[in-house]
């Protein structure tokens, strides 16, 4: 549940991620339990660690009970910069037994992004007419996505996580897939896998089939006549 919010801690660091330590628990719908590793979960806390000791620490819940609470803070050695929530309107209150924002935070993401999905569309849009590059590309969704399954990893284990350890085991999903990936330079070091990426293919139905000829010529031969 906090795939993008890892994706936009990457995006505020300005670098690649190195690993990660997650922890998990439920508070307010019990049922989802009983569901498998992160799925359990609708309260959890991420640490993320990059290089030069840039830490991110993220938390994230499933409902928020004032509004769609989404803020962001990068405090450095000169000084900090936050982002709040977006509300309907500017106008605060200054009471003698209240001093806030007059409205509560928009309560859906549509809303709350409702900037960020036009400004998105449009630049969509302009490279596909101008043929340009995309803002955000495959590999940075291909990274948000390992990061994410890496603390659903690091929070069933508790351990910290490396990320080449998650692509391991969705690097290769095809030969297509696993070809590409290899091929591009800009996926990130520390994210590819640190076995061979060919170990991973699935072997083809072709290839499958001469080599059980090659180890059972008698069975292979019954099976001829029997099909007859």
């Amino acid at each position: 549940m906090a795939v993008h919010d890892l994706d936009m801690s990457r995006f505020l660091a300005g670098t690649d991620p190195i690993e990660i330590l997650s922890i998990g628990s439920c508070h307010i719908d019990k049922s989802i339990e009983v569901l498998e590793g992160a799925e359990a979960f609708d309260t959890a806390s991420c640490l993320v660690r990059y290089p030069n000791g840039v830490q991110a620490h993220i938390d994230v819940c499933r409902q928020s009970s004032y509004g769609y609470d989404q803020r962001a803070e990068v405090l450095g050695t000169k000084g900090m910069i936050a982002t709040d929530n977006v509300y309907p309107n500017t106008a605060r209150i200054f009471r003698n037994d209240f001093t806030g924002n007059a409205d509560m935070p928009y309560d859906f993401f549509l809303s709350r992004y409702n900037e960020a999905y036009v400004t998105e569309t449009v630049a969509f849009c302009e490279s596909l007419v101008n043929d340009t590059p995309v803002p955000c590309t495959g590999i940075d969704g291909l990274v948000a996505l390992v990061m994410a399954l890496a603390a659903g990893k690091s929070a069933e284990e508790d351990r910290w996580v490396k990320f080449s350890e998650i692509t391991d085991q969705v690097y290769c999903a095809s030969p297509t897939t696993c070809s590409l990936l290899t091929e591009v330079e800009d996926f990130p070091e520390g994210f590819k896998p640190v076995t061979d990426a060919t170990e991973l293919l699935t072997p083809s139905v072709d290839d499958v089939k001469t080599e059980e000829a090659a180890t059972n010529p008698i069975g292979n031969l019954f099976k001829s006549f029997t099909s007859k």
